[in-house]
């Protein structure tokens, strides 16, 4: 008797933990983890006090998590530095985090249908004179680190004047970036709009034009089969008027 009662004991024990396959699985379909940013204002932002997140793309979770069937829905702060790494390695079924969808990163993820569109523009103060991209050239220009900011400034830059060409100062947040704009460590700063404009104020304005277009999607793992779930789930509220009420609700 003691042997038949020992068994089913723990069996349910490790089920419980998830030592067995089945456990991990249950525990993954009642819950939808998502990699975020915390320091984006209406997009991503943690409120420190409260401990909890605000924005468009927490909102945004949320409601996949919903229309996906999860129970829950937890957030992993992420930067652009350690998204790749996060998703990668499994710590996030999905980012949702001003990810851009590029060529370059469609071979590494699975994107769902844009969610917002924004484009990369350059800041700078008013007092600097300056008044267009090309009086950039040879000048230093603040990116964030791990964002594809560098990439876009260099060969723009290189295009406009491949004899000067444009330094590159990068900083840890946007808000380090501005400190630097402020105090004159860089000539500009380079972001998405939706971001810039958190940082904007009276003493500065963003150069006209566009660097370049960029389209925010829910990364998922190549392959996986929650991509195709998301997938579904992205187009039904792009279709539906959900993304449009959560962009108009935080715009």
């Amino acid at each position: 008797m003691k042997k038949n009662r020992i068994v089913p004991l723990l069996l349910l024990a490790a089920l419980a933990v998830g030592l067995f396959p089945g456990g991990r699985a249950l525990a993954a379909e009642t819950t939808l983890t998502v990699g975020v940013r915390d320091d984006i204002v209406n997009f991503s932002y943690l409120n420190e006090t409260t401990g909890k997140y605000y924005g468009l793309e927490i909102d945004l979770a949320r409601e996949l998590g919903k229309r996906l069937g999860r129970e829950d829905v937890q957030f992993v702060t992420v930067t652009p530095a350690t998204r790749r790494e996060t998703l990668e390695s499994g710590q996030v079924d999905c980012l949702i985090a001003c990810y851009s969808i590029t060529d370059a990163r469609k071979e590494v993820f699975d994107f769902s249908e844009p969610y917002y569109h924004d484009d990369t523009v350059f800041m700078v103060q008013r007092s600097s004179l300056f008044t267009a991209p090309e009086d950039l050239a040879g000048m230093t220009v603040g990116v964030l680190a791990g964002s594809n900011a560098g990439e876009l400034v260099t060969a723009a830059m290189e295009a406009i004047d491949p004899d000067k060409g444009v330094k590159l100062r990068e900083g840890e947040d946007y808000q380090a970036l501005s400190d630097d704009l402020e105090r004159g460590a860089v000539d500009a700063v380079c972001m998405d709009g939706c971001i810039a404009q958190a940082y904007m104020n009276e003493d500065r304005l963003y150069l006209p034009g566009s660097l370049a277009a960029q389209y925010y999607g829910v990364a998922t793992q190549k392959d996986s089969k929650l991509s195709g779930q998301v997938a579904k789930a992205i187009e039904d509220m792009l279709a539906d008027g959900t993304v449009d009420a959560l962009v108009d609700k935080w715009d």
